[in-house]
């Protein structure tokens, strides 16, 4: 959709004054590395993933099955077992990119001494299957170790997206000891390992996940031409939820097509929390920033807590005319012709005919957007009928032709105005020059002879052409004196010897 203004102060062109809401959200094109962190015990099946890294001192411990320590008492097979899993529901679509990544935990016994210690993780990214599984490095294990052993899985992903409602992330942890087997009559083994996290010394999780997931809605778009500036609402979303979102830093960029970004920047109002997102207003006050004449866009810009920004750009075009006296749109009646001719004003009822109309626009040169409304009138005693409404577009030191075609039953006559800025939306140089009159008349169509209706019909299409005009006026003769010599013609030839 698109709204023209103009400004001086900025007031509405062809009666829009602001953009309607948008059907739907646009999304950031954004990729950043994000930190994923691990908390709740997945004893009780609380895993969950966040962006805000852990503050606590405390450690979150999830036991590991004990029945997992052993290996398998036939075939001497790893027993994997699992632990659980970390998930997040994703509140926006997005995608993920293509890369190696690492996930991280730390384990630790509380009982006893486990020997080749391994965890496997499977990676579920939206709808559909898992999309990654990788195993960890062996290690052992030990209650008698004053610090916790770090893991590191490295596994990869191609592409991934996904849809808002979508399953979001989970991450699924097993976990395998490598103790020798033993007969099941020999009892079960009494080593306890436990996965810690949620701490600021064990921030487990996932480091660096190029991810993209924000989007806005730009539910407001409007011209206030008292103020001389532009009000802008927009909503704000993370995929993660408001706890995701810097609030103290929203920011609206402004960007003109023919100017490009020149680091126009809006004034920020206000914000609130509704439903999951950020709802911040803004004022660009564009006569503080010298704004020239161009088609405007918005741009968003948003931090999340790890201090990554994210920019959504509107999808709307504002179209902003800013003249302040540098130019002055021109019509005379010597830019007005009937039927392609100036100065005749004489057709026949019931017939067609066109009204070719040439703004010529003066001023300065650097206007380089300039939409020029024009109107045709009837002017009926006391009463002014619109016939047609147009706007074209023409820049300071050109001129532009539009044309209109019309059809008047009765005959008269007809007072005509051709105006151009009829409401004085554009704020010119000269406010005198925008109008231009004639009187139309129109005649009741008379039997005429042959030839001089071809002539008038020929030049009431708008183009004299002399070949038409001589080419009908050959035949008309050559009918003539065929008719006067009684159909038979003689020629003489003169007699030539040396022919």
């Amino acid at each position: 959709m698109q709204s023209f203004l103009r400004s001086a102060s900025a007031v509405a062109f062809l009666g829009a004054l602001f953009l309607l809401t948008p059907a739907s959200a646009e999304e950031s094109n954004d990729f950043n590395e994000v930190d994923f962190y691990f908390y709740g015990d997945l004893d009780n099946g609380d895993g969950n993933i966040s962006t805000a890294a852990p503050t606590s001192d405390e450690d979150t411990e999830s036991d590991c099955p004990q029945d997992s320590n052993r290996l398998s008492f036939i075939g001497n097979d790893r027993q994997w077992g699992e632990v659980g899993s970390w998930i997040v529901d994703l509140e926006t679509p997005g995608a993920i990119s293509t890369g190696d990544y690492t996930f991280t935990i730390w384990a630790n016994s509380t009982q006893g001494t486990v020997e080749n210690v391994q965890f496997r993780i499977t990676v579920y990214v939206g709808s559909g299957g898992d999309d990654a599984q990788a195993t960890s490095q062996s290690k052992t294990l030990t209650d008698s170790s004053e610090t916790a052993t770090r893991f590191d899985i490295a596994f990869d992903l191609t592409n991934e997206s996904f849809d808002e409602g979508d399953s979001g992330i989970e991450i699924l942890l097993e976990y395998s000891g490598g103790d020798p087997a033993e007969s099941p009559i020999a009892g079960g083994s009494t080593e306890q390992i436990v996965v810690l996290t949620s701490s600021v010394e064990h921030p487990s999780g996932i480091g660096n996940f190029s991810i993209s997931h924000y989007r806005a809605w730009f539910d407001q778009i409007e011209v206030q031409d008292s103020s001389e500036r532009v009000f802008v609402e927009a909503r704000v979303q993370s995929a993660f939820g408001l706890s995701d979102i810097d609030d103290n830093f929203l920011e609206l960029g402004v960007f003109g097509d023919v100017s490009g970004n020149l680091g126009l920047m809006a004034e920020f109002n206000s914000k609130e929390a509704d439903n999951g997102t950020y709802i911040a207003s803004f004022y660009w006050y564009y006569n503080d920033d010298n704004a020239i004449s161009d088609t405007y866009h918005f741009n968003l810009q948003v931090k999340d807590i790890q201090g990554n920004t994210w920019e959504i750009a509107s999808e709307e075009d504002l179209y902003l005319v800013i003249h302040e006296y540098k130019v002055d749109d021109v019509i005379t009646s010597g830019n007005i012709q009937i039927n392609n001719q100036t100065g005749i004003s004489k057709v026949k009822a019931g017939s067609s005919f066109t009204i070719d109309i040439t703004v010529v626009v003066e001023g300065e040169p650097g206007v380089t957007f300039n939409p020029v409304p024009v109107t045709i009138l009837w002017v009926s005693d006391s009463n002014e009928i619109v016939l047609y409404e147009t706007a074209v577009f023409a820049n300071p030191g050109t001129s532009v032709t539009t044309s209109f075609r019309h059809t008047i039953v009765d005959e008269g006559e007809y007072l005509i105005k051709v105006v151009l800025d009829r409401d004085n939306i554009v704020k010119e140089l000269d406010e005198t020059n925008n109008m231009a009159e004639f009187i139309l008349l129109v005649e009741d169509p008379q039997k005429e002879d042959l030839m001089g209706s071809v002539v008038d019909s020929v030049k009431e299409g708008g183009v004299v052409t002399m070949l038409a005009i001589l080419s009908v006026t050959s035949l008309l003769l050559g009918g003539y004196f065929l008719m006067k010599r009684g159909g038979e013609m003689e020629f003489d030839w003169e007699e030539d010897d040396e022919f």
